[in-house]
């Protein structure tokens, strides 16, 4: 019988997917809430923030919520894209497509470092500067930092 570590070992590849799956569905969402797609949408629950006024669409009006002129969420969507597309080639090729892979999973690993630094500072905006307390945004951090931590880690 395998104890727990072997078992996360083991099933690496199927954290990051999942992760991967829950940062890109609530990146879809950001995006959509700052493009103004579900404001007063009734399908959205309303925990998920998606009232006028409510937390997510304070953070998703200030400055932090662009970097470089894009949302921050847009971002994220192509990050997690990338990171499902990234580990399924990464199972299956092999030779000079091996090579690509292993330069998609530095450049991969790298945009998921800059990314958790990037999140610190977004918490700290959160928390200091616009004293806005926005669950989804903390969920989103908490994912990059355990995906960053299932990337570096070596598998067996």
């Amino acid at each position: 019988m395998r104890g727990w570590p072997d078992l996360l070992v083991m099933n690496v590849g199927v954290w990051i997917i999942l992760l991967s799956l829950a940062g890109l569905v609530i990146s879809i969402y950001f995006t959509l809430a700052y493009y103004g797609r579900v404001r007063k949408a009734r399908w959205v629950p309303e925990i998920l923030c998606a009232r006028e006024g409510s937390s997510c669409v304070t953070v998703l009006q200030t400055p932090y919520a662009c970097v470089f002129g894009v949302p921050n969420s847009l971002l994220g969507i192509i990050y997690y894209l990338g990171l499902i597309i990234w580990l399924n080639l990464r199972i299956s090729v092999a030779g000079v497509a091996a090579f690509l892979v292993a330069i998609a999973t530095v450049a991969l690993t790298v945009a998921i470092g800059v990314s958790v630094l990037l999140g610190f500072y977004l918490i700290y905006a959160l928390r200091m500067k616009l004293r806005i307390n926005c669950p989804l945004c903390y969920a989103v951090h908490a994912i990059n930092a355990v995906l960053l931590i299932l990337l570096i880690v070596p598998v067996r």
